[in-house]
């Protein structure tokens, strides 16, 4: 079959919008749908940013795309009218982020033809220099302040602009450095001149969650954030980050010392059920205090988060149209037992009953129990955690935690969120505690085996497994 050149299959584009419709779908399917550009959406807390950034712009379907606009603004604003139609369809962020990338890679091919008629292009071009930092250098932030300054208050380019601040690469991004000007200003006591930046970097993570409404609407309106989330969310996180700084300033002092307990409020929950502002406020700080492995501020603050998913329980991650709240809480979920694999932390989760009460009785089990994206990391989550032990050979303190790995392991199949739990994702779920069981049967001699009369209703569940693969079941 012969294939037309470039430049006339690009006439036929033009002319037959089927025709563009038919050619241009598998591109974008294929960067959609593609495993580890979805895993990355997933990371709240990328680990190497620049690595991530070059791996979605080096992908097939975004050079495909540039060979396929070949420098045509005209063809370039209709696959920007694709994507925005589909992303207003399902809500799948990762259309943004295709739409950032597009635009990144015509500068990167220096396209000018695109990049000095795309209005948003400036804006991108400065993001992607934060975004490779996750950062945002005051140069940076002077550069974004004049670009909004440029745009008119009504002006369409707000639905690219919102779209453009969308991308959960950008948006995350954001809230982590929203959450940084909060733990700065609480450190030195410069709430009041902080106010301002706190306010400005809050109303851009508010516009990128707005995107959906606005380009849906067509009303281009920057959208304020909550009162409700300013003035009294904000506040109460804050009072959070100052006991966090005050006990970390008194905790080798022998001098007592008395934190005020702060009260997470209805108010506070009802923002977490409408601001994606403050979904993804709690969601850094948890993983901020994670990383920095404070596990008393965990204590205190993650009960408000199973709060929150329990009002907002019983959603199908399959539905055509994704829920921001639970799109944001699946990836908090991913990007948690990430940082809790780490070597640190993972080690402290294995040798520490506090950690192991805090993280998995407190808060993964009864997350498991709501949200069924929560239910399959924390299964995931036991799979490698056992495995990094049995892989490193350590015994002691370490492989002793694994006693509670029967009870655990019951509790989630006794508790799971069946009925928003997918046939196809059981099996694979099925697979997982079939492995958790069979591997800890072999290792160490079998000295971690898990006893029959802890899993009585885990067992069943397996067996069909073990008939089917013929896996070591000396447990």
């Amino acid at each position: 079959m012969l294939i037309a050149p470039k430049v006339v299959q690009r006439r036929v584009w033009l002319s037959n919008p089927n025709k563009f419709q038919n050619d241009i779908i598998p591109i974008v399917k294929a960067y959609m749908n593609d495993p580890e550009i979805i895993r990355m959406s997933m990371e709240m807390s990328a680990e190497q940013p620049t690595v991530v950034i070059n791996q979605r712009r080096s992908h097939a379907s975004i050079k495909k795309l540039l060979d396929f606009i070949g420098g045509d603004m005209q063809l370039y604003n209709n696959v920007m009218n694709s994507l925005r139609s589909l992303f207003v369809l399902t809500n799948d962020a990762i259309y943004c982020t295709l739409r950032y990338d597009v635009l990144m890679a015509c500068h990167e091919a220096n396209i000018r033809a695109i990049t000095t008629n795309d209005p948003s292009h400036e804006l991108v071009w400065n993001l992607d220099a934060c975004n490779r930092t996750l950062s945002m250098d005051e140069r940076r932030v002077e550069n974004i302040r004049k670009f909004f300054d440029k745009v008119s208050r009504d002006d369409p380019v707000h639905g690219d602009i919102a779209m453009i601040l969308n991308d959960p690469f950008t948006s995350n991004m954001i809230a982590s450095r929203l959450l940084q000007i909060m733990i700065e200003a609480t450190q030195t006591e410069r709430f009041g001149q902080a106010e301002n930046t706190t306010i400005w970097t809050a109303t851009m993570l508010n516009l990128g969650a707005h995107a959906r409404r606005i380009v849906q609407q067509q009303k281009f309106r920057i959208p304020k954030v909550e009162a409700n989330v300013t003035d009294k969310f904000m506040s109460t996180l804050n009072s959070y980050i100052l006991n966090d700084a005050i006990r970390s300033l008194k905790q080798d002092s022998e001098e007592p010392y008395q934190i005020d307990e702060v009260e997470f409020t209805e108010e506070n929950l009802v923002a977490l059920d409408d601001s994606e502002v403050a979904r993804k406020l709690i969601c850094h700080y948890i993983l901020n205090r994670l990383a920095h492995m404070d596990i008393q501020a965990l204590s205190k603050i993650m009960p408000n988060f199973v709060a929150s998913l329990k009002r907002n329980a019983n959603y199908d991650y399959q539905s055509e149209v994704m829920d921001s709240l639970h799109v944001t809480y699946r990836s908090f979920f991913h990007s948690f037992v990430g940082i809790l694999l780490r070597q640190h932390q993972i080690t402290r989760f294995l040798t520490t009953r506090k950690w192991q009460t805090v993280i998995m009785n407190d808060f993964f089990l009864p997350c498991a129990a709501i949200d069924s994206a929560a239910y399959e990391q924390v299964v995931t989550f036991l799979l490698n955690a056992f495995r990094l032990v049995a892989s490193s050979g350590r015994a002691g303190s370490i492989g002793d935690s694994f006693s509670n790995l029967g009870r655990w392991l019951e509790t989630l199949y006794t508790n799971r969120p069946e009925s928003t739990i997918s046939e196809e994702k059981n099996i694979v779920l099925r697979g997982t505690f079939a492995q958790i069981v069979s591997d800890a049967g072999v290792f160490s001699g079998g000295r971690y085996k898990i006893r029959q009369e802890d899993i009585p209703t885990v067992l069943p569940y397996v067996q069909p497994v073990w008939a089917e693969t013929q896996m070591d079941t000396s447990s």
